[in-house]
């Protein structure tokens, strides 16, 4: 891990210079370690309630979470084997209480995080055109930790060095969810309403200082999107749609100790583009979306794209 958790070995505000460095309890390593894998766990996650391709910043007070997410799942064949995929990067930077890496100090970190995770699962019809979906996920990720206590760097190699180095942690996750959910028509509005259990846990990859340190992501997300055909607008002479849609993301366990919510709710408008006529194999649609998004502590936006089969 190259010493993962190196800026554990400052302790105390006062603490600004190598030579006055000092070793802390040996569990600040794997405490910061499961802090990591808690940040890495979110990324990882696939989060129903933004779109396909999404940017996201929201920030409060002393943190801010940036995060760009590519997620998709098709049924390739003409049965109910269902694939999705998911590519994230994220930036979360908060300012925290560490009580056994700083005791009564505040530490500012910064969490880079790269994640992808792939899902197989199977789709089955339930009554009033709902369908469930159970589907497997396997998923690898790293995250990159630079911490501050004040304005000194925590990333030293040893009391004696003046180099810097990083905290890199790489990790893998499994785990499952159950998805259900219902496309329907009410007169000229389409709806779509979907309810996802998402769990998975996380752990080092070949990291010996990380110790025991595990993270799990647990999460239930409701989302809902409402299309009304614009009957005279016409974007690029194709037909088009209003779209509404609203959701949030109930967090659980590990997730809800780093972020200091335990929800997430967001809420957005935006046009959908019939494509049918453009002879684009496929699909069907394509969308853009703006988002308000708000949480204990957190408000921002996002900006999304997608596209409909």
């Amino acid at each position: 891990m190259r010493r993962f958790l190196a800026f554990a070995v400052f302790s105390t505000a006062s603490s600004t210079s190598p030579s006055n460095a000092q070793s802390v309890d040996p569990d600040a390593s794997e405490a910061a370690a499961r802090a990591a894998l808690s940040v890495l766990s979110i990324a990882a996650t696939p989060n129903e309630t933004l779109s396909s391709f999404s940017f996201l910043d929201a920030s409060g007070g002393a943190k801010s979470l940036r995060s760009t997410q590519l997620r998709g799942g098709y049924k390739p064949l003409e049965n109910g084997l269902y694939v999705e995929g998911l590519v994230a990067y994220q930036k979360y930077n908060p300012v925290l209480f560490f009580p056994e890496i700083a005791p009564d100090t505040e530490l500012d970190v910064t969490w880079s995080s790269v994640a992808a995770t792939v899902g197989i699962g199977w789709e089955f019809p339930l009554v009033n055109e709902w369908k469930v979906r159970p589907v497997g996920h396997l998923s690898l990720g790293q995250v990159t930790a630079d911490a501050f206590l004040g304005s000194f760097p925590l990333l030293r190699s040893a009391s004696s060095s003046n180099d810097l180095i990083d905290g890199d942690l790489n990790a893998f996750g499994v785990g499952a969810s159950l998805g259900i959910f219902r496309e329907a028509q009410f007169g000229s509005w389409q709806g779509e309403y979907r309810i996802r259990q998402t769990f998975l846990d996380f752990n080092p990859i070949n990291e010996p200082e990380a110790g025991n340190a595990s993270a799990s992501s647990n999460q239930t997300t409701l989302f809902s999107r409402h299309r009304y055909p614009l009957e005279n607008v016409n974007l690029f002479e194709l037909p088009t749609q209003l779209v509404l849609d609203a959701g949030v993301v109930l967090y659980h366990g590990d997730s809800v100790t780093v972020l200091g919510t335990d929800w997430l709710a967001t809420a957005g408008v935006g046009l959908e583009i019939d494509t049918r006529l453009t002879g684009l194999p496929a699909v069907q649609a394509g969308r853009v979306m703006l988002n308000g998004v708000v949480a204990e502590g957190f408000s921002g936006f996002s900006i999304g794209f997608g596209l409909r089969f």
